[in-house]
């Protein structure tokens, strides 16, 4: 059709929500770009421009099938297209986002794709609150937690063990910092084994975002095609900005955690950071 927008795409899936909100604000700042974060456009408040699909989280984690029934229902080029507007580039950051990166890429292969790393800890402490409303929980609450509407919500589509799955029965005792240890270690496991099989999958850390945004911006736009020096120097200079950190952390460090959880986190985390960050 003439005079028809033709919008690139681009996705990125990561273990917590800190990194897609702020990397999807500073992106939808650049001219010619939509930055969103879980389908919305980041502000006070969201807007919403992508059909929701976190409730549908767990399940695409776990039925084989459902995540291109899913991509091809809730992200067909036609709600693509409106949610694009007339952008050059868009760009959906997003947590539920892990488990639909096959099909994404099996449907949309000129698509961008991204995975964001963060060491277990940092997302163990900031996963979830221990008192007051969280609206944005990446993990899951303390069992003793009483749950908003909102968060009892989220919570339905939060990945936990499958019935059969082998950790099932130990599910219901452990605490809230093991069971972020698990969903840490089970999505990155995932995030990794894509990205292994797709080299134009490109790798991203946290940890660069805070100590060297301009490592982590670099990588971001090379991957997303639109790397050039006024572009980086306006994500580096939104970095400084830390739109959504979290004022404190509630959860304190590992040198608190309990033995147990100690444990925990050698056995199930440790090796997989070792692969990840060298």
């Amino acid at each position: 059709m003439p005079g028809a927008v033709t919008t690139r795409w681009a996705w990125v899936a990561s273990t917590g929500r800190t990194a897609t909100m702020f990397l999807a604000t500073c992106l939808n700042r650049l001219d010619d770009v939509v930055g969103l974060h879980e389908g919305h456009l980041p502000g006070e408040p969201p807007q919403p421009r992508l059909p929701l699909i976190n409730v549908h989280n767990r399940r695409a984690w776990h039925e084989p099938g459902y995540p291109a029934r899913l991509v091809a229902e809730k992200r067909s080029p036609e709600i693509l297209a409106a949610a694009a507007g007339q952008a050059g580039l868009a760009v959906d950051a997003a947590f539920y986002n892990a488990p639909l990166l096959p099909a994404i890429a099996r449907r949309y292969p000129e698509a961008a794709l991204m995975v964001i790393f963060r060491r277990c800890e940092g997302f163990v402490r900031s996963a979830t609150i221990v008192r007051g409303e969280d609206r944005y929980p990446a993990g899951w609450p303390d069992r003793s937690k009483r749950l908003t509407d909102r968060e009892q919500f989220i919570s339905l589509g939060r990945l936990k063990p499958a019935p059969d799955h082998l950790d099932r029965p130990a599910w219901d005792d452990w605490s809230a910092v093991q069971r972020n240890i698990w969903l840490w270690t089970t999505v990155n496991t995932h995030l990794l084994r894509f990205a292994r099989a797709n080299p134009d999958c490109q790798r991203l850390f946290f940890e660069d975002l805070v100590a060297r945004p301009e490592t982590f911006w670099a990588v971001a736009l090379q991957g997303l095609g639109i790397l050039s020096p006024a572009t980086l120097a306006a994500c580096v200079r939104f970095s400084r900005s830390k739109v959504n950190q979290r004022p404190s952390y509630q959860i304190g460090g590992a040198d608190c955690w309990t033995a147990a959880e100690q444990a925990f986190f050698r056995e199930r985390a440790r090796p997989l950071e070792a692969t990840l960050y060298g």
